[in-house]
């Protein structure tokens, strides 16, 4: 037993170096000790209860040396009124964990272990061999003691209370012995399970932080810096910038300067402008008022009392007058004549204002609103081809300070003049309307040769009478009767669309034609008028013009024709 005390002894007077003062240099234990013991074979596992103490010395801030010394008891043994006990005592290194007020650590301790076991019994003497001695009561105690070795290892817990003491809410170690079993001798070994709880009581090394020195007097600066009372505020940053609106103006447009401070009250700062590098103004609302064309750069230097100075500058344009300019369309460009055209224009400006809407001029022809009519033209009537006239049109428009004007031109065509063609008058016997067969060759031979060249082409045929012929519209059925001829389609007759076929009956009214007889002048019975029994027959080719003479026709589609069939 003296060489374990001497062996802990000496582990624990090596650890006393010079230790450093973030964390204790020594520690105190005293708490409560529960064994479980757990012999090999016969005995069965029993339970003890005591105290244990521990002094620990802190070379390291993570290592000590801890001597643990304890006991604990059990007053019945295997089932026996019997008083067991153990006083340990051990030694070993601790590893400590130390970063805020829960100190975990873990450790292994060897050492010894003193051993007794006492138990009174009372019995009665059988002596055959001495019978004054049979039957006597006897009262003994037998017992056993040993030093044996022992270890333990596990970890625990600390919760720092205060500076000097600390919590132990438990420990747990697994602790060896080798105490020999009297009832069985090859039994040496105890796997045990040890528990602890208590107060750790820490001493030196953590002093406590000197008072700290009296707090100088200080003021809070408008940066949210602090200095001392009596020393100056450092000047703020000034955040300055600058714009204008708008940035492009005309002569005598006026734009507002907009100034930002970055959160600096305007009262706070003040303000000097320059125009193109000259002093300007001192207003903290600034306003530009253009006058002659030109770019133009203004600076702002704002400083205050608690400002650095900070500078910011824009350009401004002012633009000079355009008067408007702009083109002019006509669609179609191209046209006949009596057709009309549209007309748009488009035009802008500077600095002029509104820019109203155009006006139309045209060099010839008439304008009636955004159109031009054509229909007013003048041709050379002695011209049967084609001709064509060049219009210019012209569009202005005006804003508050001038004028400006845009041209265009317009091709006017007027076609060809197509002639129509006389053919030889279709003769009629005196107060006769049936059309006989010289008046049947006209129309069916040669009408018909310039129709089929030109199908598209009109045919118009007008009729008269003589004064001495006494029914009043033999004229009309004579014009009839020749249009049934070339729209009845049957028999001899031929089929030309009665849309294309112009009738008229001006009656005794010969419109100055001339009589043109041709060959059927005997056909008709002759006599002093009898070019005045006729129907004069024209064709008027496709685009050719009406004659001059022809007055009131109408499609023969709108007559009765249709009613009269192929004259016989």
């Amino acid at each position: 037993m003296k060489r374990y005390i001497t062996t802990i002894a000496c582990a624990t007077l090596l650890a006393g170096t010079a230790l450093a003062d973030d964390y204790p240099k020594f520690e105190t234990f005293l708490g409560y000790n529960y064994v479980r013991f757990y012999p090999q074979s016969n005995v069965p596992a029993f339970s003890a209860n005591g105290g244990s103490g521990q002094f620990v010395v802190n070379p390291k801030r993570w290592l000590g040396v801890v001597l643990d010394v304890g006991a604990v008891t059990n007053q019945n043994f295997a089932g026996f009124s019997a008083t067991n006990t153990q006083l340990f005592f051990m030694g070993g290194p601790r590893f400590s964990l130390r970063k805020s007020r829960f100190k975990p650590y873990f450790h292994a301790v060897f050492g010894g272990v003193y051993y007794t076991a006492s138990s009174q019994f009372t019995g009665t003497l059988v002596t055959p061999s001495f019978p004054i001695l049979d039957g006597t009561t006897v009262v003994g105690e037998v017992g056993n003691s040993q030093t044996k070795f022992a270890l333990a290892a596990g970890f625990g817990l600390d919760i720092k209370i205060t500076r000097h003491l600390a919590f132990r809410p438990g420990a747990l170690d697994y602790y060896y012995t080798r105490i020999g079993n009297l009832r069985d001798f090859g039994d040496n070994s105890q796997n045990n399970l040890r528990y602890s709880a208590g107060i750790n009581m820490m001493f030196g090394g953590e002093k406590p932080a000197p008072p700290p020195p009296p707090a100088p007097q200080t003021k809070k600066c408008p940066d949210g810096s602090v200095v001392a009372m009596t020393a100056s505020c450092p000047k703020m940053n000034l955040s300055l910038s600058l714009s204008a609106t708008p940035a492009e103006l005309c002569p005598g447009e006026t734009a507002q300067l907009n100034v930002g401070t970055g959160g600096a009250s305007m009262s706070q700062l003040n303000f000097a402008w320059t125009l193109n590098g000259q002093p300007y103004s001192q207003d903290k609302s600034g306003v530009f008022t253009a006058t002659n064309p030109g770019t133009y750069d203004i600076a702002l230097n704002a400083s205050g009392n608690q400002f650095g100075p900070a500078a910011a500058h824009t350009t401004i344009v002012v633009k000079e007058y355009v008067a408007p300019t702009g083109t002019v369309q006509a669609n179609p460009a191209q046209i006949a004549a009596g057709e009309k055209s549209s007309l748009s224009a488009n035009f802008t400006g500077q600095c002029g204002g509104p820019i109203q809407a155009p006006r139309y001029t045209a060099s010839e022809g008439s304008i009636e609103g955004d159109q031009f009519d054509s229909s007013s033209l003048q041709w050379d009537s002695s011209n049967n081809a084609e001709q064509h006239k060049t219009i210019t049109i012209t569009a202005k428009a005006s804003d508050n300070k001038g004028e400006g004007t845009a041209t265009t031109t317009i091709d006017v065509s007027k076609k060809a003049m197509v002639a129509p063609i006389r053919l030889p008058d279709v003769l009629f016997s005196p107060n006769s309307a049936r059309v006989n067969n010289c008046g049947k060759r006209v129309l069916l031979e040669q009408l018909r040769s310039y129709y089929e060249r030109d199908n598209t082409g009109t045919v118009v045929l007008v009729g008269h009478q003589s004064a001495s012929e006494k029914a009043s519209n033999l004229s009309d059925q004579r014009a009839l009767n020749a249009a049934a001829v070339i729209t009845a389609g049957s028999g001899v007759c031929l089929s030309i669309p009665q849309s294309q076929v112009q009738v008229s009956a001006p009656g005794t009214d010969q419109q100055g034609v001339s009589f043109d007889s041709a060959f059927c002048a005997s056909s008709a019975g002759g006599g002093a008028n009898v070019g005045e029994r006729r129907v004069v027959v024209w064709f008027i080719p496709n685009g050719g013009q009406m004659p001059s003479s022809v007055t009131d026709a109408k499609a023969a589609s709108a007559t009765s024709v249709s009613g009269l069939g192929c004259p016989k």
